[in-house]
């Protein structure tokens, strides 16, 4: 059982490490910025290194290291958001400050100076792990935002049948289904003319079922 768990923990870790990720490492030319990218090249990323942080990131970035000063402000852009690459921020001391500071930027990870190989490659690992999970999530939640979305259509254009052709909500259905197959298209393309062709003969929107069938 541990060596069938250590086997997929190794092959999660490698399928994340395989992907040849592209790093930007904003640290000053010094032994420590020098230390960081060397061990994050052996390690087999894509390293670029530069200072002071820039506002846009290069192309394609896949995770930022960012050496924090107490002085400096949150970034803006692309620095934020769903699609951000993970930031790992590196700190001169492990105190509140420099931890509340790395947590106003969104960090996903901090190390500390000097750089040390220990360490490293689990804090790469795991932010980059957690942030293609935070994207999957975020692709969930707009399947689902855009499914509701949709039942919302049919729900409303089958309203505008039933009211239209005096139908039942089954047979609105219906109707909706068959216009989708004999066009090929998705039932939501017809909901959304019918909503339409609703609205342009000023048919209420969000009249429930029962307003529907008392029309029959």
């Amino acid at each position: 059982m541990s060596a069938r768990t250590d086997r997929g923990q190794r092959s999660l870790t490698g399928s994340i490490l395989e992907r040849n990720a592209r790093v930007v490492v904003f640290h000053p030319d010094d032994d420590d910025g020098l230390t960081l990218t060397n061990h994050l090249r052996r390690m087999g990323f894509q390293v670029e290194r530069c200072w002071p942080p820039t506002e846009t990131l290069p192309e394609k970035t896949d995770l930022v290291f960012r050496a924090l000063r107490p002085e400096e402000r949150a970034p803006k852009g692309e620095w934020s958001g769903p699609d951000a690459p993970p930031v790992i921020c590196v700190v001169a001391y492990e105190n509140p400050t420099f931890i509340d500071q790395a947590i106003k930027m969104g960090s996903d990870g901090i190390v500390t100076t000097p750089i040390r190989a220990s360490g490293l490659l689990s804090t790469v690992v795991m932010a980059l792990y957690h942030a293609r999970r935070a994207r999957q999530h975020t692709q969930r939640i707009a399947r689902l935002e855009q499914k509701l979305l949709d039942s919302r259509h049919l729900q409303e254009a089958k309203n505008i049948l039933m009211i239209m052709h005096r139908v039942s909500e089954r047979e609105a259905y219906d109707m909706l289904r068959a216009q989708a197959m004999e066009k090929r298209v998705t039932i939501d393309d017809i909901c959304h003319s019918v909503i339409q062709a609703g609205e342009v003969l000023q048919i209420a929107r969000g009249l429930g079922t029962e307003d529907g069938r008392d029309r029959e």
